[in-house]
């Protein structure tokens, strides 16, 4: 089992001198299992060993679950002993000898006399028994450790000698002395009745944590929706996915090209089921071959084509591997399936095709039959290539765009030159609306050079389509042999209609792009042309389109009429309808809308199998798009912690970096930073498999999430350029983009001292702002009135502050208000009224789930409170003697005069301009205890150690990690260094982990064994 560790984590992560250097992330599906370790070493008994298939990643877990173990804080002491296996035949006792060893060194004296010979497994003279030496070893544990839960670590567990894991399991049972072992052992290697050990099975790894081993650990970039559908059809081995990772395309890892079915058969699946397979006589592995290419689960069809009764099947050994239910059948494992495949010789598979075929003809099924025909012939046959063809329209017309791209690429491969280009087109129209933008391109570009031109110019939208999804660009050379004026020569009514539709497009994906000029040109010459369309679909296109582009600020919202032209077109006129509501701040209706579309037009079916589900529903694309602007409702209406959500599980199982140039990789990005502070693995696999890298949504929104990112590390100055040079890139006859909630320039650039800048912001940001809805751009504006506000005029912008606010929907829109009020309060020189829209705007962030905006809140907030000398009292408002300005309302800062921000480019440097104006008071109120000094109990760490520490780590650490490192040091708990310093516990949470991690220690007892050090 240890080998299969490096599925998982590499080995040079595990052999680095910090754990800190690489920190392990915690899986999701793996969370449950450290959770049980965490309670069973706070219990200080219990034994848990994770078993698995080969592959799953056990010794993976184990590592998780002993990174938690060093880094959780335990009300006793925990010290961590590893029972390695030896290396060939392991001798008897050899892991209870190992353990004595690291004790003894540890421990840095001898094993006692009187237990020595206990504990010696190999004295001739001495009865060895494991019971009596769980007993020693528990007593040497407690005198060595004082009491410490001790923590065995045994991977490969069944390795270890019999003697060894019965004085193991004696130990764990006993409980003389607080210890608990974690291992690992493959699935069926221990007897779960043998010992006191919890056996538990490692869960197969969630899509998040495919996603996670593929694009952390394997480097690989990957689509979301693919890693997750590796991790469905390889049951969530690390191994295999990692093995069929490295055998697939970029493109098919990116999602632009199909997956092959099945999966090849990688060497982690054939370790696994090809004894299973191999055991199975030749007829049974002809019938679950037979199953392998059924394209219908139907039982009875598979007993037909392979002459089996039912008995024969639920009693003989392929009940191991078919389930049948309901009249349906499944295979119990898919990689079995992707074994069974692979194995077939091409005559087995062959028969397989021609039974099936023959038993879909006894049922009346051609269609079916057709396509079992097709893959049984060897040479092509074009006389099946109309069948096969009217079998892809049928499933195009359903919304199974897999498969009809799957017949039309078979109808392709078989079809005379009568045939082949449409063949193309229906392959590439598939491929389209199912996401897999590179094939669609391919099988397009060879229909447009078929030679015909009606074809061609019926195809011309989505040919437009897969070249700008493909490869970021609006092809409109494409285009341009139809844009000459007048009526296309020699093309009939429909192909005319298929050029307008293709002019559509193209105007479709310049609007998401930002290119105004080129959207209205085009609705202009789509509108010519469309005179000449008989047609009752092509003015509803038209009128789409128009809807579409006024989404992004071109022209003018029109009536669509109402024509039945499929799922997708409705989809989409109904998100342009939710997108309209949503910019005139209808965001419930919006919501409703879009929820409407999902209930009445979302698939159903699994995708699996033919005329299943539905008879219409939306494809993969056009469902996308769908759920990324459900997400950007959710976005706007404050709810962040849904909207992340949503756009998650989303991204997990469809193509969602297509649909709007990009704004897919753009509001995950968003999210992942108000919510995180950081770029979350979702949001990095979109943008590294996105085929728009240089679209304007994606590359502003990347230039304002730096921005973000500065200012949260308080780099003000940095976050202000950014945001500037984002703003210089915009084109004044750009369309405007889908809002995203970003970072206000003109604030930055006062907290920057740059109040020149903040002026030149504030003027752009008049103009750009009447693109926004209008309690956004109400909030904007306010926030920036209230940024340049001197002191002595904030009382008008602030009370302009408090009326938008009772009319913003948006918790984290008032959150932001709330917090930049309570800047400009600071500045002001006014912490006491400061200090309560702080907390109203912790209270909001923290309620629309904007974590690292509550972070910088909770900061901002805790010296504020510093700065009052600890909690003030409400009735705090009389000017102090002394003091050259006030407290309360219509404070001035100390002088009189508005001085300008600090230029060090931080907020916490803003606070100082008020440090003057509460030094008198300071000095009328009882003096505070020194923050780095524990207040709640004695400590016998000396101030002069105190001073020490405070000096040797300032360079390490920020001040107030200092004082939480300091306090910590003392033995306060988080509580109570919280209740000292003013924080959250969360907060000083988050600050001592980063303690942790820079001076490299692991837990609180070494960061107090480092400060004993230090002070020597």
């Amino acid at each position: 089992m240890s080998e299969q560790q490096d599925y998982m984590v590499p080995e040079p992560v595990r052999r680095a001198d910090s754990r800190f250097a690489r920190r392990l992330e915690r899986l999701s599906s793996r969370a449950q299992e450290v959770d049980r370790a965490l309670a069973a070493v706070s219990e200080g008994k219990g034994g848990l060993v994770w078993t698995a298939e080969h592959g799953m990643g056990a010794s993976a877990t184990l590592e998780l679950v002993c990174e938690a173990v060093a880094t959780h804080e335990f009300a006793q002491p925990t010290v961590t002993l590893r029972c390695r296996p030896p290396a060939g035949v392991p001798a008897p006792g050899s892991a209870v000898v190992s353990v004595v060893s690291q004790v003894s060194q540890l421990a840095g004296g001898v094993v006692p006399e009187r237990l020595t010979r206990v504990l010696e497994p190999v004295d001739p003279g001495f009865g060895y028994l494991p019971e009596v030496a769980a007993v020693a070893l528990a007593e040497l544990l407690v005198a060595t450790f004082d009491g410490a839960t001790v923590v065995l670590v045994a991977d490969d567990l069944h390795l270890q000698d019999e003697l060894s894991r019965s004085v193991l399991a004696s130990l764990v049972a006993q409980r003389h002395a607080p210890v608990v072992l974690l291992g690992t052992a493959p699935a069926g290697a221990l007897d779960p009745s043998a010992g006191p050990f919890e056996l538990r099975a490692v869960p197969p790894l969630a899509p998040a944590d495919a996603l996670h081993l593929l694009l952390v650990e394997r480097r690989l970039a990957v689509a979301p929706h693919v890693a997750a559908r590796l991790a469905h059809l390889l049951g969530g081995n690390p191994a295999a996915i990692t093995q069929t990772a490295a055998l697939l395309t970029p493109e098919q890892l990116s999602g632009g090209s199909i997956l092959p079915d099945p999966l090849p058969a990688v060497p982690a699946v054939r370790s696994l089921f090809a004894d299973r397979l191999a055991a199975l006589s030749e007829a049974e592995r002809q019938a679950l071959l037979v199953a392998a290419v059924a394209v219908v689960d139907r039982t009875e069809l598979v007993l037909s084509a392979t002459g089996l009764a039912m008995e024969q099947v639920l009693d003989g050994p392929l009940a191991e591997h078919l389930v049948l239910a309901g009249g349906r059948f499944a295979f119990v494992d898919p990689r079995m399936r992707s074994l069974v495949h692979a194995d077939a010789r091409l005559a087995e598979r062959t028969a397989a095709h021609v039974a099936l075929a023959e038993a879909h003809r006894r049922t009346g099924e051609e269609d079916v039959a057709v396509w079992h025909s097709a893959l049984a012939t060897l040479v092509g046959d074009p006389a099946l290539v109309p069948g096969l063809l009217r079998i892809a329209r049928r499933h195009l017309d359903r919304g199974d765009v897999v498969w009809a791209h799957e017949v039309a690429r078979e109808a392709a491969s078989q079809a005379g030159a009568e045939h082949r280009a449409e063949a193309f087109a229906i392959a590439g129209v598939a491929a389209l609306r199912s996401g897999h933008v590179q094939d669609a391109a391919d099988w397009l570009r060879k229909a447009s050079r078929s030679g015909d031109d009606a074809l061609r110019a019926c195809t011309l939208g989505p040919l437009v389509a897969a070249l700008t999804l493909a490869e970021g660009q609006v092809p409109d050379d494409v285009l341009s042999p139809y844009l000459r004026g007048g009526r296309p020569d020699g093309l009939p009514p429909d192909a005319v209609a298929g050029v307008v539709t293709g002019v559509l497009t193209a105007a479709r994906l310049h609007a998401e792009r930002g290119d105004g000029v080129s959207t209205s040109q085009l609705l202009d010459t789509a509108t010519f042309l469309a005179s000449w369309c008989e047609d009752d679909a092509t003015p509803a296109r038209l009128a789409l389109a128009r809807s579409w582009a006024a989404v992004f600020g071109v022209g003018e919202r029109g009536v669509v009429p109402d024509v039945e032209l499929g799922p997708d077109h409705e989809a989409a006129l109904q998100v342009s309808r939710a997108l309209g509501l949503a910019a005139d701040d209808r965001l419930d209706d919006a919501a409703q809308t879009l929820a409407s579309v999902v209930a009445s037009l979302a698939p159903v079916r699994d995708g699996g199998r033919w005329f299943d589900g539905p008879d219409a529903a939306l494809t993969p694309l056009a469902e996308a798009h769908v759920r990324l602007a459900q997400a950007l409702v959710h976005l706007w209406r404050g709810t962040l912690t849904r909207a992340a959500d949503e756009l998650a599980e989303a991204a997990f199982r469809l193509p969602l970096g297509l649909p709007f140039a990009g704004m897919g990789v753009a509001a995950a990005r968003r999210l992942d930073m108000m919510t995180r502070g950081v770029v979350g693995p979702v949001a990095t696999a979109l943008e590294e498999t996105c085929a728009s890298p240089t679209s304007r949504p994606v590359r502003l929104g990347l230039l304002v999430d730096r921005a973000m990112g500065a200012a949260f590390a308080h780099h003000v100055t940095q976050a202000a350029t950014l945001l500037e040079l984002a703003a210089e890139r915009e084109r004044p006859d750009s369309a405007r983009m889908l809002p995203l909630p970003g970072l206000d320039d003109v604030e930055a650039w006062v907290v920057a001292g740059r109040h020149d800048a903040a002026q030149r912001a504030l003027a752009r940001r008049r103009v750009d702002a009447k693109e926004l809805p209008p309690s956004l751009r109400s909030a904007t504006l306010v926030r920036a009135d209230v940024s340049l506000a001197a002191p002595e005029d904030l009382t008008a912008p602030l009370e302009r502050a408090t009326r938008v606010n009772r009319t913003t929907a948006s918790p984290y829109e008032h959150a932001r208000t709330d917090l930049c009020a309570a800047r400009a309060l600071v500045r002001a020189g006014e912490l006491q009224r400061a200090h309560g829209l702080f907390l109203s705007a912790i209270e909001l962030f923290d309620d629309a789930g904007a974590d690292a905006w509550t972070t910088i809140a909770l900061d901002e907030h805790a010296e504020v409170v510093r700065l009052l000398g600890g909690p003030v009292p409400e009735d705090l408002t009389a000017a102090v003697p002394g003091a050259p300005g006030v407290l309360g309302g219509g404070a001035v800062v100390p002088g009189g005069t508005w001085p300008a921000a600090p230029r060090a480019g931080s907020m916490h440097a803003a606070l100082g301009v008020a440090r003057a104006g509460v030094e008198a008071q300071a000095a009328l109120r009882p003096a505070p205890p020194d923050a780095c000094r524990l207040a709640v109990r004695e400590s016998d760490v000396t101030d002069e150690a105190l001073a020490e520490l405070r000096g040797r780590w300032a360079d390490e650490l920020t001040e107030r990690e200092l004082d939480v490192a300091l306090l910590v040091v003392q033995g306060a708990s988080n509580r109570e260094a919280a209740d000292q310093l003013y924080l959250s516990v969360r907060t000083v949470e988050v600050h001592l982990g980063r303690v942790f991690r820079k001076l490299g220690v692991r837990s609180r007892v070494e960061l107090t064994v480092l400060a004993h050090r230090v002070g020597r």
